[in-house]
Protein backbone atom coordinates (compact mmCIF):
# COMPACT_ATOMS: atom_id res chain seq x y z
CA UNK A 1 0.00 0.00 0.00
CA UNK A 2 1.36 3.37 -1.02
CA UNK A 3 -0.60 7.04 0.16
CA UNK A 4 0.04 9.28 -2.23
CA UNK A 5 -0.46 11.94 0.19
CA UNK A 6 2.49 14.34 0.77
CA UNK A 7 3.71 15.00 4.33
CA UNK A 8 3.97 18.60 5.20
CA UNK A 9 5.94 21.26 3.60
CA UNK A 10 6.64 23.95 6.43
CA UNK A 11 10.00 22.34 7.67
CA UNK A 12 12.79 24.47 9.94
CA UNK A 13 16.17 25.57 9.63
CA UNK A 14 18.14 22.76 10.66
CA UNK A 15 16.42 19.71 8.77
CA UNK A 16 18.57 17.36 7.26
CA UNK A 17 18.41 16.21 3.59
CA UNK A 18 20.43 13.33 2.45
CA UNK A 19 21.03 10.17 0.43
CA UNK A 20 23.20 6.98 1.09
CA UNK A 21 24.80 3.83 -1.00
CA UNK A 22 25.83 1.03 0.01
CA UNK A 23 29.47 -0.05 -1.37
CA UNK A 24 31.47 -2.51 0.32
CA UNK A 25 35.18 -1.27 1.00
CA UNK A 26 38.14 -3.75 1.55
CA UNK A 27 41.31 -2.97 2.21
CA UNK A 28 44.25 -5.27 0.98
CA UNK A 29 47.27 -6.29 2.61
CA UNK A 30 49.12 -3.95 -0.01
CA UNK A 31 46.82 -1.09 0.99
CA UNK A 32 44.78 -0.81 -2.03
CA UNK A 33 41.42 -1.09 -1.87
CA UNK A 34 38.58 -3.35 -3.40
CA UNK A 35 35.55 -1.60 -3.89
CA UNK A 36 31.97 -3.78 -4.56
CA UNK A 37 29.13 -1.55 -5.11
CA UNK A 38 26.16 -3.54 -2.95
CA UNK A 39 23.17 -1.21 -3.92
CA UNK A 40 22.82 0.11 -7.77
CA UNK A 41 20.48 3.18 -6.13
CA UNK A 42 21.02 5.12 -3.39
CA UNK A 43 18.06 5.92 -0.52
CA UNK A 44 17.38 8.96 0.80
CA UNK A 45 17.71 10.07 4.45
CA UNK A 46 15.59 12.88 6.04
CA UNK A 47 15.51 14.33 9.40
CA UNK A 48 12.76 16.84 9.67
CA UNK A 49 12.44 19.66 12.25
CA UNK A 50 9.19 21.36 12.63
CA UNK A 51 10.24 23.70 15.82
CA UNK A 52 8.32 26.40 14.71
CA UNK A 53 5.08 24.83 13.46
CA UNK A 54 1.75 26.14 14.39
CA UNK A 55 -0.19 23.92 16.79
CA UNK A 56 -2.23 22.84 14.15
CA UNK A 57 0.46 21.90 12.01
CA UNK A 58 1.84 19.50 14.80
CA UNK A 59 -0.84 18.03 15.03
CA UNK A 60 -1.18 17.22 11.01
CA UNK A 61 2.18 15.76 11.27
CA UNK A 62 0.64 13.66 14.62
CA UNK A 63 -2.11 12.80 12.36
CA UNK A 64 -0.01 11.27 9.38
CA UNK A 65 1.96 9.29 11.90
CA UNK A 66 -1.18 7.65 13.54
CA UNK A 67 -2.81 7.08 10.39
CA UNK A 68 0.42 5.61 8.34
CA UNK A 69 0.73 2.99 11.41
CA UNK A 70 3.89 4.57 12.32
CA UNK A 71 6.59 2.88 10.09
CA UNK A 72 3.66 0.41 7.94
CA UNK A 73 2.59 2.84 5.38
CA UNK A 74 5.11 4.82 2.71
CA UNK A 75 3.61 8.51 1.18
CA UNK A 76 5.07 11.54 -0.28
CA UNK A 77 7.87 13.67 0.70
CA UNK A 78 8.96 17.03 -0.78
CA UNK A 79 13.18 17.04 -0.57
CA UNK A 80 13.76 21.00 -0.82
CA UNK A 81 17.15 19.83 -2.01
CA UNK A 82 16.05 17.98 -4.97
CA UNK A 83 12.71 18.47 -6.48
CA UNK A 84 13.20 19.63 -9.60
CA UNK A 85 13.76 18.44 -13.91
CA UNK A 86 14.21 20.45 -16.27
CA UNK A 87 14.94 19.17 -19.79
CA UNK A 88 15.86 15.17 -18.74
CA UNK A 89 16.07 13.11 -21.92
CA UNK A 90 13.97 9.97 -21.25
CA UNK A 91 13.54 8.80 -24.57
CA UNK A 92 13.83 9.27 -28.22
CA UNK A 93 10.51 9.07 -30.73
CA UNK A 94 9.69 6.29 -32.52
CA UNK A 95 6.73 7.60 -34.66
CA UNK A 96 4.34 5.35 -32.54
CA UNK A 97 2.93 5.42 -28.82
CA UNK A 98 5.68 4.78 -26.45
CA UNK A 99 5.79 4.13 -22.63
CA UNK A 100 8.67 6.25 -20.86
CA UNK A 101 10.03 6.56 -17.36
CA UNK A 102 10.64 10.02 -16.29
CA UNK A 103 14.12 9.68 -14.60
CA UNK A 104 16.66 12.42 -13.47
CA UNK A 105 20.32 12.57 -14.87
CA UNK A 106 23.19 13.32 -12.78
CA UNK A 107 27.20 14.01 -13.99
CA UNK A 108 30.55 14.62 -13.25
CA UNK A 109 32.96 14.34 -15.74
CA UNK A 110 32.68 11.12 -17.96
CA UNK A 111 30.38 9.86 -14.95
CA UNK A 112 26.97 9.86 -15.31
CA UNK A 113 23.64 8.74 -12.89
CA UNK A 114 20.48 7.95 -13.94
CA UNK A 115 17.94 8.09 -11.18
CA UNK A 116 14.18 6.93 -11.89
CA UNK A 117 11.41 9.39 -10.68
CA UNK A 118 8.00 7.82 -9.63
CA UNK A 119 6.36 10.63 -7.82
CA UNK A 120 5.97 13.68 -10.36
CA UNK A 121 3.46 15.94 -8.78
CA UNK A 122 0.52 16.25 -10.02
CA UNK A 123 -0.19 19.14 -12.65
CA UNK A 124 3.82 20.00 -12.88
CA UNK A 125 4.73 17.84 -15.88
CA UNK A 126 5.60 19.02 -19.24
CA UNK A 127 6.72 16.88 -21.84
CA UNK A 128 8.93 17.98 -25.68
CA UNK A 129 9.91 16.44 -28.52
CA UNK A 130 13.15 18.38 -29.61
CA UNK A 131 12.29 21.40 -27.54
CA UNK A 132 8.73 21.62 -28.51
CA UNK A 133 5.59 20.71 -25.88
CA UNK A 134 3.64 17.43 -27.05
CA UNK A 135 0.59 16.00 -25.61
CA UNK A 136 1.16 13.39 -23.26
CA UNK A 137 -0.85 10.95 -20.52
CA UNK A 138 1.54 11.17 -17.16
CA UNK A 139 0.68 8.49 -14.66
CA UNK A 140 1.27 10.56 -12.02
CA UNK A 141 1.44 7.29 -9.13
CA UNK A 142 4.52 5.72 -11.24
CA UNK A 143 6.34 8.23 -13.41
CA UNK A 144 5.05 6.63 -16.59
CA UNK A 145 4.88 8.60 -19.84
CA UNK A 146 2.62 7.34 -22.54
CA UNK A 147 3.53 9.58 -26.05
CA UNK A 148 4.05 9.72 -29.76
CA UNK A 149 6.79 11.68 -31.43
CA UNK A 150 8.23 11.59 -34.64
CA UNK A 151 11.00 8.93 -35.45
CA UNK A 152 14.40 10.22 -34.04
CA UNK A 153 12.84 13.13 -32.50
CA UNK A 154 14.52 13.28 -28.50
CA UNK A 155 11.99 13.61 -25.81
CA UNK A 156 12.56 15.31 -22.39
CA UNK A 157 10.41 16.51 -19.40
CA UNK A 158 10.42 19.07 -17.03
CA UNK A 159 8.42 19.30 -13.59
CA UNK A 160 8.21 18.68 -10.03
CA UNK A 161 8.48 14.95 -8.21
CA UNK A 162 8.43 13.82 -4.55
CA UNK A 163 10.24 11.19 -2.42
CA UNK A 164 8.05 7.86 -1.41
CA UNK A 165 9.23 7.77 2.26
CA UNK A 166 8.22 6.17 5.21
CA UNK A 167 8.73 7.44 9.29
CA UNK A 168 11.68 5.35 10.48
CA UNK A 169 10.01 4.82 14.11
CA UNK A 170 7.07 3.66 14.89
CA UNK A 171 7.27 6.23 17.95
CA UNK A 172 6.91 9.56 17.48
CA UNK A 173 7.21 11.83 20.83
CA UNK A 174 6.26 14.95 22.43
CA UNK A 175 7.23 17.46 24.64
CA UNK A 176 4.78 18.52 27.63
CA UNK A 177 7.21 21.30 28.62
CA UNK A 178 6.35 23.31 24.98
CA UNK A 179 2.58 22.87 25.87
CA UNK A 180 0.35 25.29 24.12
CA UNK A 181 -3.07 25.94 24.53
CA UNK A 182 -3.98 23.10 21.51
CA UNK A 183 -1.79 20.64 22.81
CA UNK A 184 1.60 19.11 23.20
CA UNK A 185 4.33 20.09 20.18
CA UNK A 186 6.50 17.63 18.49
CA UNK A 187 10.10 17.52 20.82
CA UNK A 188 12.26 15.36 18.55
CA UNK A 189 13.52 15.30 14.68
CA UNK A 190 10.94 13.36 12.89
CA UNK A 191 13.19 10.72 10.49
CA UNK A 192 12.19 9.41 7.38
CA UNK A 193 13.93 7.01 4.75
CA UNK A 194 13.02 6.66 1.19
CA UNK A 195 11.33 3.16 -0.17
CA UNK A 196 11.93 1.06 -3.06
CA UNK A 197 9.63 1.29 -5.33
Amino acid sequence: MFNESRLLDCVSYGSQYGHEFNTRVTTLRSGHERRNVVWQMPLGRFSILYNNLKPEQHAQVKAAHMASLGSAIPFRLKDWTDYQAEGEVIGEGTGAEQLLQLTKQYSFGPLTFQRKIFKPVVGTVSVFEDGQPVAAVVDYTTGLVTVTAPPGSTITWAGEFDVPVRFVSDRLDYDPVAARSTGFILSSDVELTEVRL
